[in-house]
């Protein structure tokens, strides 16, 4: 006869009256401590170089010049191609057209260069802006006259028509010249609406330090809806709006605006993490880059081959800057508003269309309950759309009197695109980290890798430990989480210091 026992063991009833002596007790097993405090991250997909078509020179010219990672350059050369090609097409996707704009967040840490990556591929807009500015000064004192003499022929027409002059004509108002303003660094929906009253209607917002976007006014407290509906209008090329008290309304009609934000990677964490920013959409239309880094590989070598790779990616980076300049200074038609971009429709090909089409349908299924991108649905669900803008800037990058686009092209951007759906995934779908456990998580990996065998007292973490982990209030409450979490265990000691140990797998 056997009995099942509460700990699932069985024994027959003799073995009951004769038990033997009891073995010690085995240890009790330790937890598990492989798994990490928070889930790790998932490894970048590769960029997709062969297929960057017109882009691929100038890319990785800026990767060569840089030693930057080919990811920052390849999100600065896109942003600049998208400045230059905005005004001139809009292109057609699976429903309708889409403006060539695009808003882009690149996410790197201090030292990856990305001031000289983004320094490298916007300066035909800064010269644009010097060439025509000394001729805007010029026109601009044409225009202060011109508006005294407006003001004195509009005091004698009131004059007039106060005498009953019947026939005094009115005179007709000078325009203010446009002013050549091309890129936009520090941001507000008050200084956009400023700048689109009398500036350049094509505008690249754009910065290296993008933090002080994130972290600045147009972001604080009950701005960000406001900032973040007003950005995704500029982006859809819908008319914007300006309707408040102590300003005169305004409405701004075709208007283009790209943008490229380039952050570290804990402001990231917070605009990923971002409520409004996911919930009104305007994380959704932005292509997103985390490259790994490259610093500590960045060797320098002094060789004749190495002179004649750097003046070939300097003649390549020359000739993308000329293109860049022509694009800029070209239009399309000309139009009585000099402050309004029409750009003309840029179709696809039947074969381009069919494998759009094909590629949203792959996006779209994805999206289903469990599916790869059922957690992002709201960036899946624009991807096609990003594709065929993506398609129509290398379309007009290789030659702006394209009359369409080829399928060799589009698949191209779908390839790019597929890229940036996998930057996507990867990093939108984290949620909000908690500061605390990242900062714990952050500590365990400094104690496995200098106290994997070696006690540790609170001191030693105060002076040498993480940068945010070194005053004593921090440490403890970390030591206590840790403790909690059964990473940790206080080792007795002999000395009046308090030391823990590390707990690890059984």
């Amino acid at each position: 006869m056997f009995i099942k026992l509460d700990h699932g063991g069985a024994v027959s009833s003799s073995q009951i009256n004769h038990r033997p002596e009891p073995s010690p007790r085995p240890p009790i097993a330790r937890p598990k401590n492989s798994e990490p405090l928070l889930r790790e991250t998932v490894e970048n997909a590769p960029l997709p170089v062969e297929h960057l078509g017109a882009l691929k020179g100038p890319t990785q010219a800026v990767a060569d010049l840089t030693a930057a990672p080919i990811e920052i350059a390849f999100q600065s050369i896109l942003a600049m191609s998208a400045l230059a090609v905005q005004h001139h097409v809009n292109v057609e996707t699976i429903a309708g057209t889409t403006p060539t704009n695009l808003f882009m967040i690149t996410v790197a840490a201090s030292g990856e260069r990305k001031s000289s990556c983004d320094k490298l591929a916007t300066a035909a807009a800064h010269a644009w802006e010097e060439e025509h500015y000394p001729s805007y000064l010029t026109a601009l004192q044409a225009y202060e006259v011109d508006q005294s003499v407006y003001h004195s022929e509009m005091r004698q027409a009131v004059k007039s028509r106060l005498d009953n002059v019947a026939d005094a004509a009115l005179p007709e108002r000078p325009l203010a010249p446009v002013l050549p303003r091309k890129i936009l660094s520090d941001m507000t929906v008050e200084g956009l609406c400023r700048h689109f009253d009398d500036g350049d209607p094509s505008i690249g917002i754009f910065a290296d330090e993008g933090g002080q976007f994130f972290g600045g006014y147009g972001m604080s407290r009950d701005q960000p809806l406001k900032t973040s509906a007003w950005l995704s209008k500029l982006l859809d090329g819908a008319p914007i709006n300006r309707t408040r008290a102590g300003s005169t309304q305004a409405t701004y009609r075709n208007r283009r605006g790209s943008l490229h934000m380039m952050i570290q990677p804990g402001i990231a964490e917070n605009v990923f993490g971002s409520d409004v920013l996911r919930d009104q959409g305007l994380l959704s239309r932005m292509l997103i880059a985390s490259p790994p880094s490259r610093i500590g590989h960045r060797f320098i070598e002094l060789s004749d081959l190495q002179a004649e790779k750097r003046a070939a990616s300097e003649a390549v980076l020359k000739a993308f800057e000329e293109r860049m300049g022509h694009l800029l200074r070209s239009s399309p038609q000309d139009h009585e508003s000099s402050l309004e971009v029409h750009p003309r429709c840029l179709p696809l090909s039947p074969d381009a269309r069919a494998l759009l089409v094909n590629f949203g349908n792959h996006i779209e299924a994805a999206q289903r309950p469990g599916g790869n991108l059922a957690t992002i649905t709201g960036f899946a669900s624009k991807a096609a759309e990003q594709a065929a803008r993506i398609a129509g800037i290398l379309t007009i990058i290789g030659d702006e009197t394209y009359e369409e686009v080829s399928p060799e092209t589009m698949r191209d951007a779908l390839r790019i695109m597929g890229w940036y759906v996998a930057e996507a995934q990867r990093l939108l779908d984290t949620g909000t980290i908690d500061p605390t456990v990242k900062l714990a998580q952050d500590l365990l990996n400094w104690l496995h890798a200098r106290y994997a065998d070696a006690p540790f007292a609170k001191r030693d973490i105060v002076r040498l430990g993480p940068s945010k982990a070194r005053d004593a209030k921090t440490v403890d409450s970390l030591l206590t989480f840790l403790q909690a979490q059964g990473r940790i265990q206080q080792k007795q000691s002999d000395t009046k210091a308090t030391r823990w140990e590390l707990v690890h797998d059984a």
